[in-house]
């Protein structure tokens, strides 16, 4: 697929991104700024991202906003998402996001509800089975704060890492040898909103929207996390058969009944993604058109 950049060049930043930080005063009056976070309003609401790339991936819900940020225009705005949205669209729909650019694709794929701690919560089992449990620092597996979506299959793609010693700030964090990994690619939708507190009625509505052929679809913006250990004997699993793993998050923006619908239904759920590279946890220069072409669907542009 060829990727398709869209310049959000009018959006107002009421979903944001603050950026990890290693030193300076605010890291030192608050160490949880290591990690980048998505904020609504200024304030933030998911961290995410550990910028030494080795030390597993999180992303954890740490307030709720005070408001509602959907759409009431989003569900008609979206369609059925048999086409690619126009710039038109999409720039009404990002009118939210900071500006800057994304790439856009709609992902098709069954969600599943993930409660924190469960056999099926990726960040108590896949995470812990590569890179363990490290204390005193990491006790307990990360807890992403909230019940979440996976989203569609797992993949196995390759990167291949340069090599070196790993420096944040002055700091020696480890080193990583030159070669290829095999990292395991996953998805997940990350709510703002509780799913065990949405409306019931809205939730059997679109189930029964669904049931008669209607398409349940939802929009979110994206980031990518990539990481591995720096040694590869980090992990509680000498059989685990990955050395890495890319975590591509949809932070979703509207759609949530939707979404809690298809994954009550077993159903697949259509999601308007924009993926905002500049606040990603990748290197220079990743190949974001691998990721996509693994996930996402090949549809026509809206003429």
């Amino acid at each position: 697929m060829s990727l398709r950049l869209f310049d959000n060049v009018t959006g107002e930043g009421i979903i944001g991104f603050d950026p990890w930080r290693t030193s300076g005063p605010e890291y030192a009056a608050n160490k949880s700024l290591w990690y980048a976070a998505l904020t609504v309003d200024g304030r933030r609401i998911f961290e995410y991202g550990c910028p030494c790339g080795t030390c597993g991936i999180t992303f954890k819900k740490i307030a709720s906003p005070h408001y509602r940020v959907s759409d009431a225009e989003a569900a008609d705005l979206l369609g059925a998402l048999d086409r690619v949205p126009s710039d038109l669209v999409l720039k009404r729909l990002a009118r939210i996001l900071p500006q800057g650019a994304y790439y856009p694709a709609v992902i098709e794929a069954p969600a599943r509800l993930v409660v924190p701690g469960t056999a099926d919560d990726y960040f108590a089992t896949d995470v812990v089975r590569l890179f363990g449990l490290e204390p005193p620092e990491y006790t307990s597996p990360q807890d992403p704060g909230t019940s979440y979506y996976r989203l569609g299959s797992e993949h196995g793609v390759t990167v291949h890492y340069p090599g070196g010693e790993i420096w944040i700030s002055g700091h020696f964090l480890g080193a990583r040898p030159a070669g290829t990994t095999n990292t395991l690619l996953m998805q997940i939708v990350m709510p703002l909103h509780d799913p065990a507190k949405l409306n019931r009625d809205r939730v059997e509505y679109w189930k029964a929207r669904a049931r008669d052929g209607h398409p349940l679809t939802a929009f979110a913006v994206s980031v990518l996390d990539n990481q591995a250990p720096a040694d590869s004997h980090f992990g509680d699993d000498p059989d685990y058969p990955f050395q890495g793993h890319m975590l591509l998050t949809h932070c979703l923006l509207d759609g949530h009944h939707r979404l809690q619908a298809a994954a009550e239904l077993n159903s697949r759920v259509r999601i308007l993604t924009l993926l905002a590279p500049f606040a990603s946890n990748v290197g220079d220069g990743f190949d974001f058109e691998m990721v996509l072409e693994k996930v996402a669907m090949e549809l026509p542009e809206l003429s």
